[in-house]
């Protein structure tokens, strides 16, 4: 941040102190705080937000032309954890919503995409099964292995949802001339959502256009262990409806187990492993759900 004192002569301020925190300074002037970020400008993204009438974002100071960016400051309120993402997920469903076009599907990006869910599926169902059996032949069992192969169900029933349902997400697009866009965040941290006297997204320097999905995505698994899925999705509807396509997107997007591998700290592989179990638990417990209403239809 070598320009900053240039970048700040353009301002008529008097500067008390400069805090640096990350990639940020904080400026306190006879005139208030203020933020200054060296190399981004995102006055374009503000822009465009304020035309569709979405102004949750820190006022900028600086100009279009500036190659850094200065903004207000936001005293922050002490909120609990449990509203913040509640708070998280409404302002996000209004920003999606105030930005939502439809754009024409990219037949040979969806062909890509559904044939990644197949492979994936492919690749982690025999994956998994070779790691079972090599647990099974095992004579005595760590509590790691114990533990996965108690729950080795859990992975081979999300597995196979992805190799079903992707294939049926995919038919549905292709009877589809467009799908549903709109700006998305694409860094959506609890920290980078200010409780003041309002609500304020800040660091929209990866913001693009793109599907709902992938915010969606971000949120929860940051988050599923203070939200139920079922409530996170009727929460985030009540700024934003869902289409029934965008749903199984989403749940695709969860569903698709990683690659669990063993690392050399048995206590924190354990951990980890039972942390993504639960999240495992939670995503498969609405499917089941969705699955024993369409029974019933």
């Amino acid at each position: 941040m070598n320009d900053l004192k240039v970048d700040l002569e353009n301002y008529n301020f008097k500067i008390n102190s400069l805090k640096y925190e990350g990639n940020v300074v904080i400026i306190d002037t006879n005139d208030g705080k203020y933020v200054y970020k060296d190399k981004k400008n995102n006055y374009e993204i503000y822009d465009y937000l304020l035309s569709r009438g979405f102004s949750f974002y820190p006022k900028t100071i600086n100009s279009k032309n500036s190659k850094y960016e200065l903004t207000e400051y936001i005293n922050e309120n002490k909120v609990s954890r449990e509203q913040k993402v509640n708070d998280l997920i409404h302002i996000t469903g209004f920003l999606h919503k105030k930005t939502s076009f439809n754009k024409e599907i990219d037949m040979d990006d969806l062909k890509i995409k559904y044939e990644n869910y197949q492979n994936d599926a492919n690749y982690l169902m025999n994956y998994y099964q070779n790691l079972n059996n090599y647990i099974d032949s095992s004579t005595f069992m760590s509590p790691l292995e114990y533990l996965l192969v108690r729950n080795i169900d859990l992975f081979y029933y999300l597995i196979s949802f992805v190799k079903v349902e992707s294939s049926n997400w995919y038919k549905l697009l292709e009877n589809k001339k467009s799908i549903s866009y709109c700006m998305i965040h694409d860094n959506l941290d609890l920290s980078h959502l200010i409780e003041g006297n309002n609500l304020y997204l800040i660091s929209w320097d990866r913001a693009h256009l793109d599907t709902p999905i992938k915010d969606l995505k971000k949120i929860y698994q940051d988050n599923y262990d203070v939200i139920d899925l079922e409530n996170f999705i009727s929460e985030y509807e009540k700024e934003n409806n869902l289409s029934y396509v965008d749903k199984l997107f989403l749940l695709l997007e969860l569903s698709i187990p990683k690659r669990i591998e063993f690392g050399k700290n048995m206590y924190l592989d354990c951990y980890n492993l039972s942390k993504y179990i639960t999240y495992l638990r939670k995503i498969a417990s609405l499917i089941q759900k969705i699955e024993k209403k369409n029974e019933k239809i």
